[in-house]
């Protein structure tokens, strides 16, 4: 079975340009979702007209036709487990899955209840069954679903703060470093779930919003926060195939474990202007402004620098993984990439994975797999970048 994901997704409603079948620089990107068995996405934004909009920095919502819009470019299934989902509160994200289901595109994520939130949608592919959770640990107060309160479902973290007062005398306004921890109630409910799905279905894939967005993470602490390694591999010792992150809305580094493969952050897809996100609302007074670099103007080159990852797995082989580079032109539209923006995005993604596991290595087509542990260790300091062999 081969899935091809892709990270954020916002649909505004805009007229789709048609590639004019060049596969020059520049031009739509929209079909590389296309040849793979499933095609899965983060849908960032609830689809609503109604609803009440809540109080946070971006709040977003789009219409209701951005569900014929993801059908349209092929999507068959999205995560709804994600900050913005309760944006416009629990009547836009019904708005959001009765536009899906119309659609044709399958969800999960939110419920009327935690267990309808954070049980697995469920799809046919090729006579095998895929079993799809979508979890949140991005989660703003009162989007969690409950026993009797609708919303998505929660894997909440615990964080901490160590400083030194003796160096902070020394060296002012350093910012503390952020531990972090998984709720161990909600790691256990999550494990318990997958479990479950996998004995009862041929692959397990499992959605999280979670990490720090580029622009605030310290490098000292990045790219990934404490709680994620561990949560990852604990979901694949239950039984997940793959876990796809997203949220930091850039590419984090990559990581086969046991017989899963780990996307902790698969970056930006299509992020069209929509209502709470629009040039007008992202003008804050000053650069100086705690949330300036979250304007598209300032962002760095990490959001407009993406990959579709395609994935194959199932009949009991090791998982299999490809990357296809793209950039997000001005309005962070998917277009294909200049040959050398290209290889810094397989670049930079096989240097990061390498700091977790030094025998990741990328070749020229994306294609990502592991040398041998002696082989990777006496590469690191040969100032050259790995190929697979």
């Amino acid at each position: 079975m081969e899935l091809t994901i892709v990270g954020d997704v916002v649909v505004g409603g805009w007229p789709r340009q048609v590639a004019d079948g060049s596969a020059a620089p520049g031009q739509p990107a929209f079909g590389l979702l296309a040849g793979g068995d499933v095609v899965i996405g983060n849908l960032e934004v609830p689809l609503t007209s109604r609803g009440e909009r809540a109080e946070k920095l971006v709040a977003m919502r789009a219409p209701a036709a951005g569900a014929m819009e993801l059908a349209s470019m092929g999507f068959d299934i999205v995560s709804l487990a994600m900050n913005h989902a309760m944006d416009y509160g629990v009547q836009g994200m019904r708005d959001t899955v009765a536009s899906l289901d119309e659609a044709g595109v399958a969800h999960a994520g939110f419920g009327e209840t935690r267990v309808e939130a954070t049980s697995p949608a469920i799809l046919d592919v090729g006579g095998q069954t895929l079993a799809f959770l979508s979890l949140c640990s991005a989660l703003p107060l009162g989007f969690n679903a409950t026993a009797d309160r609708p919303g998505i479902a929660p894997l909440r973290v615990r964080q901490w703060f160590e400083f030194d007062t003796g160096f902070l005398e020394e060296t002012p306004a350093t910012p503390p470093y952020v531990h972090s921890a998984a709720h161990e109630p909600d790691v256990v409910s999550a494990e318990a779930a997958i479990r479950d799905a996998k004995a009862r279905h041929d692959v397990v894939v499992v959605a999280l919003h979670w990490g720090v967005p580029f622009p605030y993470l310290p490098s000292a602490q990045g790219p990934l926060a404490d709680y994620q390694r561990p949560v990852a591999h604990r979901l694949i010792d239950a039984g997940a195939d793959v876990v796809i992150g997203h949220h930091p809305h850039c590419l984090h580094p990559v990581e086969f474990y046991e017989s899963g493969v780990i996307l902790y952050s698969t970056g930006n897809f299509v992020f069209d202007w929509c209502d709470g996100w629009n040039p007008d609302s992202m003008v804050v007074p000053a650069d100086t402004h705690p949330y300036a670099p979250y304007r598209p103007v300032l962002m760095r080159g990490a959001w407009y620098e993406s990959a579709v990852f395609r994935v194959e797995v199932g009949n009991g082989a090791p998982p299999r993984l490809r990357l296809d580079p793209f950039e997000l032109d001005s309005d962070s539209q998917p277009v294909l990439p200049r040959p050398e923006v290209a290889a810094r995005i397989l670049q930079g993604v096989e240097q990061g994975s390498r700091e977790i596991d030094p025998a990741v290595c990328i070749d020229a087509r994306g294609h990502v797999s592991r040398r041998s542990t002696e082989l990777a260790v006496n590469s690191l300091g040969d100032g050259q970048r790995n190929t697979a062999e």
